[in-house]
């Protein structure tokens, strides 16, 4: 029994070894057939030689002949002159006078008087434009409500004041008046104190831009302030 059991072993080991030796070769074979067809690929076909064509040119139609017209003869109508209706002169003399005219002579007196019109001069156009005195800076602060005098303020005393300043050639005020009053002598003379020493003036100027003398209107309104 021993010795049937290693002879059945022995064949089965066989058998089976030629089984794997057999997958094996056909493992390789594969293999090799596969990187023989991916390694080595075939030439693509070639492609056929194209062939012109020749292509006749079209053929081109004779020029029309041209047509003579023959010349067509225009019968002219013919011109008459026209009979006058009136009757011609004749080349007739003309006549002569066989007379000159004589100049007759005037008397000139001497001793009269002939008027003559003189060009008148014209004046020559200024250079500059005159101009009065301005102000340079606010006239409303030339006066403020701080400076209403006391008494007429007590008394609530109130109006306008119309004043003219004379502006020297430096633009200083030189003089003040009071042309319109306002009724209350407080209220005037404080008008011209603080005009007179606030207000600042471009002097005045004449036809050559030269500064001159000059004078400037005014008025202040004197009102109570209602707080």
């Amino acid at each position: 029994m021993s010795y049937t059991d290693r002879n059945s072993n022995g064949n089965q080991k066989a058998l089976t070894g030629g089984i794997v030796a057999l997958i094996q070769g056909g493992l390789v074979l594969a293999l090799v057939n596969g990187f023989a067809v991916t390694m080595f690929k075939s030439d693509p076909p070639k492609r056929p030689e194209a062939t012109q064509i020749k292509l006749e040119p079209l053929p081109v139609p004779p020029a029309p002949e041209p047509k003579t017209v023959p010349d067509q003869q225009v019968d002219q109508p013919m011109l008459t002159a026209p009979i006058p209706r009136l009757p011609l002169p004749t080349n007739e003399p003309l006549p002569v006078a066989t007379t000159l005219p004589t100049a007759v002579p005037t008397s000139f007196d001497s001793r009269e008087k002939i008027a003559v019109a003189l060009p008148t001069p014209t004046e020559t156009p200024a250079l500059f434009q005159p101009r009065g005195a301005l102000p340079r800076n606010d006239a409303s602060g030339w006066v403020t409500t701080q400076d209403y005098p006391t008494a007429e303020l007590r008394a609530e005393h109130q109006g306008s004041v119309r004043f003219r300043l004379d502006v020297d050639a430096r633009g200083r005020v030189s003089q003040c008046a009071v042309v319109t009053s306002s009724g209350y002598a407080g209220l005037d003379e404080a008008t011209c104190k603080f005009v007179s020493r606030r207000a600042r003036f471009d002097p005045a100027t004449n036809a050559d831009g030269q500064s001159v003398a000059g004078s400037y209107l005014g008025t202040i309104r004197w009102i109570i302030p209602r707080d």
